[in-house]
């Protein structure tokens, strides 16, 4: 019988802040639907219209027609996005639209009002909506908690690496660790790859406890899932209080991103995201590393995470590493975030984005086609590399324990 988990945290990010829940439990879904139902006495902040529906459908008592709006992006179970449109249709109309069949309107609803809820994964979350039900640990760790940043008709344009997408942070994000559990292994070791970014770049001081929490075979039981969610959200609440859309010093939580996507580009569409963006960190390890800014101890605890996540830590066969390379210069063009130690990112003038030589990164792209020749036992966590800086809030995250929970 498993154990119910909770945990919650509260990110403040700028002037927005932002609720994560993580629970456990058929029963859990009670308390859902009642802070869904929160929202029907309030102004929805999203403001969409789904494509399916009317908003001028009768809503609770009051002047103004409300509803919600369920945004999918074909990668929740189907059993869980029935259940959480059972939970808001019970309390308000509530429309349902899949992203797969075009964006949703960024319209305002003309006669009321209407609150989003995202179910899925990346896709779903970088909807703005009032509450984000992420189903993968990946997107759990990282884009459901990201706030978006204003429209390119606000003071400040939209973030190209977020799509254009624009709107508030969500008031509400709602993790279900037993479920994440059951997902299939290859979306969790994603998950745990984006767990290894928040470490590498920002919390080196979990370094031995997650070294020993991780497992090849993704096999995570709901407090080490949840312990894991916990020291991505602490990491992220660190940096984003004064850096709400990650322009400065929260750049480090994108940390390998852009070379991730490079490297899926160019070496095979089809590559899964997470095994695409545990080769874009130990590039960014390697780029570093033929620069002078890290040392090998350092990189080589780029290798040692990974290849504990279960992750790949060289190139498959047959790559063509001079398209690989082109992709990898176009990516680093304006600018790549690479580290001067564990969780000290490299300043350039004053930014966190550097320009790189096109021959470092031609060498460094080389550099990942050979053998890793790094452990994949856990048997004997490493001790952490040494760590010459630290960033606000490394050591404070109270996780041992529990990344050290059985599974």
């Amino acid at each position: 019988m498993r154990s119910s988990v909770r945990l919650d945290r509260r990110i403040q990010a700028g002037a927005a802040s932002i609720s994560l829940a993580v629970r456990s439990g058929e029963q859990s879904w009670d308390e859902l639907g009642e802070r869904i139902g929160e929202f029907a006495g309030s102004t929805g902040s999203a403001g969409f219209v789904g494509s399916a529906g009317s908003a001028e459908a009768a809503g609770p008592a009051g002047s103004a027609a409300f509803r919600f709006v369920l945004v999918t992006d074909g990668t929740a179970p189907a059993d869980l996005v029935a259940r959480v449109h059972a939970l808001a249709a019970s309390r308000a109309p509530c429309a349902v639209h899949d992203l797969r069949s075009g964006p949703l309107p960024d319209r305002p609803a003309p006669a009321g009002r209407s609150v989003v809820i995202a179910v899925g994964g990346e896709r779903a979350c970088a909807v703005a909506a009032d509450v984000r039900v992420p189903t993968d640990l990946a997107t759990a760790c990282g884009p459901a908690l990201a706030l978006h940043r204003p429209a390119p008709t606000g003071p400040s344009s939209a973030d190209p690496g977020r799509g254009g997408a624009a709107g508030p942070a969500p008031a509400l994000v709602w993790v279900r660790a037993d479920r994440l559990a059951d997902r299939p292994a290859r979306e969790t070791v994603a998950g745990t790859v984006a767990v290894v970014r928040h470490v590498l770049a920002v919390c080196p001081a979990q370094y031995s406890p997650l070294a020993e929490a991780l497992d090849p075979g993704a096999r995570y039981g709901e407090r080490t899932l949840t312990a894991l969610l916990a020291l991505c959200a602490d990491a992220r609440a660190a940096l984003v209080c004064f850096d709400p859309y990650e322009t400065g010093p929260a750049l480090a939580l994108g940390y390998g991103r852009s070379l991730g996507r490079a490297l899926r580009t160019a070496v095979d569409p089809a590559l899964a995201p997470g095994d695409a963006d545990a080769l874009g960190l130990l590039l960014a390890g390697r780029i570093a590393f033929r620069l002078g800014l890290l040392n090998g101890p350092a990189v080589r605890a780029h290798g040692d995470l990974l290849a504990r996540t279960g992750a790949p830590t060289a190139l498959p066969g047959g790559v063509d590493t001079d398209r690989l390379a082109a992709a990898v210069g176009a990516a680093a063009a304006p600018g790549l975030l690479l580290l001067a130690d564990l969780g000290h990112p490299h300043c350039v003038e004053g930014r966190l984005l550097g320009p790189v030589d096109g021959r470092v990164l031609r060498a460094a792209v080389g550099s990942l086609g050979g053998p890793a020749g790094l452990p994949h036992s856990r048997a004997a966590a490493p001790d952490a590399p040494p760590v010459r800086g630290r960033l606000p809030g490394q050591g404070l995250l109270p996780l041992p324990d529990a990344l050290c929970a059985a599974r």
